[in-house]
């Protein structure tokens, strides 16, 4: 495939992601028993989290897989649902390990399952509810309920990590999703999901990092560091935009495109501004909040039980794809076109992201690849790459409105409040 053929091509990206959907099906869903998303490589091999049924109901979604999308929340349903909350982490056989709530999967399936009502109402999938939870919109509304009874969101609208933990004394910016909030409110009337808009960007903005577009893994509201690496990933304190929180750029990206949020893009154009300095797509990585790479000298051991070492900087599918999101919303056409080549040389024509060999010669190969968290946020980046990350809600309500409305001449206004 010649290089003119990899920029921000719909048919390159659509086969690309749906063979690689196809790969995670196979590598971590059909080897195991439960129907839920595995982790084959994770500290404990072969156990699932809750992030992994938003993931992956988001991702079966977008590819149009509405029968895995059902196995994968009926598998959720069974194996981690708490009473108000999907406990977040069970063993490969589905007994629990970790409970309590990881607020990111409870937003996440919510969002997934307000848009499989959308396109049963629109006729576009059948209609399906789950014995256990009922229809598809009846436990999304649950889910937004739960979020404030259970103590995710505060009375501040400061959303927390989990249910009852963090909050107003630290929160995981990597979670702030104002485009599902956004669209939670027209559902959920009974809570104030504009003020959990809006004291997202607010946190946001006090990130030290912030003038660089990189936000920490772990902070408090104020804007100062949590003092200690929390919940699932630890590294530097939580003081690094590491793989927490290079997910921000993505969740703050789909605000962006989809509602033409204004904050959302001064976030994005700081960010985009910082990575073409720091070199382009060749430069996306992990960086500490002052604008510096993490330590080279840093290795990940924790992957297969601490069987396999990685460094902590990290040029790959899935820091390009998260780069990439930001400039979507707020980079140029040239920049898109750059960052999608980039992207493309992490995707060799099979059923995964990455290569055998890193194509710039680093550590990056499938050996060391997690073959679960860097699967999806490679194909969340290539999907907002191709126009496919698309706000379901509006492209059926707007049909005649073309899908590169999202993309292209985007005009940023005040959004109403």
């Amino acid at each position: 495939m010649t290089s003119d053929q990899r920029t921000v091509d719909e048919g390159y990206w659509k086969n690309a992601l749906s063979n690689v959907w196809e790969g995670i099906k196979k590598r971590n869903i059909e080897p195991y028993g439960t129907g839920l998303i595995h982790r084959p490589k994770s500290e404990k091999p072969g156990d699932a989290v809750s992030e992994g049924v938003g993931y992956g109901m988001l991702t079966a979604l977008f590819a149009n897989d509405q029968k895995t999308f059902n196995s994968i929340w009926e598998a959720g349903n069974t194996y981690m649902w708490s009473s108000c909350f999907y406990n977040w982490q069970v063993s490969k056989n589905g007994s629990v390990l970790g409970r309590g709530a990881a607020t990111d999967a409870e937003e996440d399936v919510a969002l997934a399952l307000v848009f499989a009502d959308k396109l049963v109402n629109a006729g576009k999938w059948k209609n399906y509810s789950s014995e256990k939870r009922g229809s598809y919109i009846d436990h999304a509304k649950k889910i937004m309920n739960c979020m404030w009874s259970t103590e995710q969101i505060t009375s501040r609208g400061t959303l927390a990590p989990g249910a009852g933990w963090g909050g107003e004394d630290f929160v995981n910016p990597g979670y702030f999703s104002p485009a599902w909030y956004k669209i939670f409110a027209k559902y959920d009337s009974t809570h104030n999901w504009q003020k959990v808009v809006d004291r997202s960007y607010e946190i946001l903005s006090n990130s030290v990092g912030y003038p660089y577009g990189l936000i920490p893994d772990w902070m408090t509201p104020s804007g100062g560091y949590a003092g200690a690496g929390l919940g699932y990933n630890a590294y530097g304190n939580g003081q690094y935009c590491f793989k927490d929180a290079i997910r921000t750029l993505w969740r703050v990206a789909i605000d962006a495109i989809w509602f033409k949020e204004i904050r959302a893009k001064a976030l994005l154009t700081n960010a985009v501004a910082f990575i073409n300095n720091a070199g382009g797509a060749p430069a996306a990585n992990f960086y500490k909040t002052d604008g510096t790479l993490v330590p080279a000298e840093d290795i990940w051991t924790d992957m297969a039980a601490g069987t396999i070492p990685r460094t902590r900087q990290e040029h790959s599918h899935l820091t390009v794809g998260m780069w990439a999101t930001a400039v979507a919303a707020a980079g140029s056409k040239e920049d898109m076109e750059a960052f999608s080549l980039e992207l493309s040389k992490f995707y060799e024509d099979g059923d995964y992201f990455g290569n055998a060999v890193d194509p710039l010669g680093g550590t990056e190969d499938t050996l060391h690849n997690e073959m679960y968290f860097d699967q999806f946020l490679g194909w969340f980046g290539a999907s907002m790459l191709s126009g496919s990350f698309i706000n379901v809600i509006d492209a059926i309500d707007n049909p005649a409105t073309p899908a590169e409305k999202y993309y292209t001449d985007i005009s940023y206004e005040e959004s109403e409040k």
